[in-house]
């Protein structure tokens, strides 16, 4: 007892935890913060253009985006390869390793960001007939979207190297500045009520872009120049380049598929439905994402230090922070996605207008099936920083063996609902068994199963329930007392059942003592307390605790 007690304090004071507990908060920030201005972007479109409008710009930034995927191949794998060798370079000592690797991967990645740009230009000039079927008369947004790629293909690498670097509150700062000229210029057309077309709106997106890229650059030329020459002999600029595309090859090719996939679904949904409904499936996936980023915000804090703990070799370190990290997480996705569940119709009301509540299902289902990735991100965090990218590659290709027939299938006999309940629901329920047996037999970690059953017990018995009484009286009374208080702007918000929900799920999760407070003490320790963020933070963590088991 008193040997763990030691161990604990040891984890508690360890450099590399604190960072990895700034790290991940920031990554929180920078995660809901995207979607809390895509909120805001999403509010104000739909009181700017029509809802045929938008969905011309979703299809065109469709295009955009499959572009950009096909770059991640050409060469493939250096922005997961930055991820991964910085830090360790950083462990090791090897800064003028460091400093070659960012600047050939830099300069062969420019290279062929050009070449690919060039030809889509020409690609879209070309084919501009077969473009209107679906853009119609807007083809022109896409030629003014297009510098974008070279902004947003090379300005991930660059968001590579600051994370390889831990500089996770300056991606912060940009996504800020990147926000304030995305939103601020739409927000004066609708302020003044100012008409604006969608070739307007393409070129407030490109500039968006522009900015970021320019800071992101910059900072990243100077933390380059300032990088002292110390470790080994560099290697040679085809060497450097070939052993970052050998270690990054598989998670690019994991990254396309997932990408890949999302932008089929889109496509599919458009081509076995509507246009309309293609905005529908847009929105849940926008909206399922304010709890997967939960999950998400970690990978990329987890993979820079368990990559320097598996270059140490302190794996019972690596081990530790694994098994809490995944519990806390769950514990808050499973709070936040019964949240999500009861606030879908005031959410498309607010956001997208009442016309839009006809989504409501769609919203609904998406939220369960969110729940279900939670392991995943886990999984390649571990396996990504043990050098097993070529597992990480199987498993991706596993999944969509079942995920992509299971989606036609449900699609073409089921519409989108069929769709999300056999390719996204029933999906992610096979790949979640198969991510808790990965993780025991390749990444060598001891899952407690049983404790995964209850803790997605304490979500669901509570949202039956609810749902039932919700159905029976919950929605009747909220909208009673909110209709009394004259608040009919939250008509649709059903605050009764988000309140039962919550009760209910602290109350079982109380009854199964699956997060307690040690747990969440442990992760308390790891913040600094002179940080302001991290104070809001710890404030938060603490009325958790208070709602948890202490043994």
């Amino acid at each position: 007892m008193v040997n763990n007690n030691h161990e604990n304090n040891q984890l508690k004071n360890n450099k590399e935890y604190k960072r990895l507990a700034t790290n991940t908060f920031y990554s929180y920030l920078i995660n809901y913060g995207s979607f809390f201005f895509t909120l805001i972007y999403s509010f104000i479109l739909a009181r700017l253009i029509s809802n045929r409008t938008w969905d011309f710009l979703i299809l065109a930034t469709s295009y955009i985006t499959i572009i950009d995927i096909i770059i991640t191949l050409l060469p493939p794998g250096l922005s997961d390869a930055l991820n991964y060798y910085i830090p360790r370079y950083l462990a090791l000592n090897e800064k003028k390793k460091i400093k070659a690797l960012i600047k050939n991967t830099l300069i062969i990645k420019s290279l062929f960001i050009i070449i690919i740009l060039l030809i889509s230009i020409v690609f879209f000039t070309i084919f501009e007939d077969l473009f209107a079927i679906n853009l119609e008369d807007n083809v022109s947004i896409l030629f003014i979207l297009s510098p974008t790629i070279f902004f947003n293909s090379l300005g991930s690498l660059l968001d590579a190297i600051n994370r390889g670097f831990s500089k996770f509150n300056f991606l912060f700062l940009i996504l800020l500045i990147k926000n304030a000229f995305h939103i601020c210029p739409l927000l004066i057309y609708y302020i003044f009520d100012i008409n604006i077309n969608i070739g307007t709106i393409a070129l407030i997106v490109m500039i968006s872009s522009l900015i970021p890229f320019i800071l992101k650059f910059l900072y990243v030329l100077i933390k380059v120049i300032r990088i002292k020459p110390v470790g080994n002999e560099i290697e040679p600029f085809k060497k450097d380049i070939l052993k970052s595309v050998k270690y990054g090859g598989y998670s690019t090719f994991s990254n396309l598929i997932a990408k890949g996939w999302r932008e089929v679904q889109l496509q599919s949904i458009g081509f076995f439905e509507s246009a309309g409904a293609v905005t529908g499936f847009n929105i849940a996936l926008n909206y399922s994402n304010i709890g997967q980023v939960s999950v998400g915000s970690f990978y990329f804090p987890l993979m820079t230090s368990f990559t320097s703990l598996s270059t140490k070799k302190d794996y019972y370190q690596l081990v530790k922070i694994f098994k809490i990290a995944n519990r806390i997480t769950l514990f808050l996705l499973l709070i936040l996605s019964g949240i999500l569940f009861f606030s879908v119709d005031f959410f498309l009301d607010f956001v997208f207008l009442e016309s839009r509540i006809i989504f409501s299902n769609i919203l609904k289902l998406f939220v369960l099936a969110a729940i279900f990735q939670i392991f995943k991100i886990f999984v390649l965090s571990l396996l990504n920083a043990q050098n097993k990218v070529k597992m990480s590659f199987l498993l991706n290709m596993l999944y969509t063996t079942y995920s992509i027939p299971l989606f036609f299938i449900g699609l073409i006999y089921g519409g989108i609902e069929g769709a999300i309940i056999f390719g996204l629901i029933i999906g992610n329920i096979i790949s979640l068994i198969i991510q808790v047996y990965s993780i025991y037999k390749i990444g060598n970690i001891k899952i407690n199963i049983k404790r995964i059953i209850l803790q997605y017990l304490t979500f669901f018995i509570p949202l039956v329930i609810t749902v039932i009484l919700g159905n029976l009286i919950l929605k009747e009374i909220s909208r009673t007392i909110l209709d009394g208080l004259g608040l009919t702007f939250f008509i649709n918000l059903d605050f009764f059942s988000i309140i039962v929900f919550f009760a209910l799920f602290i109350l079982m999760n109380l009854a199964f003592g699956i997060v307690k407070s040690p747990d969440i003490e442990y992760f308390e320790s790891l913040l600094s307390k002179d940080k302001f963020l991290n104070r809001i933070m710890l404030k938060t963590l603490n009325v958790l605790k208070k709602l948890t088991r202490r043994k």
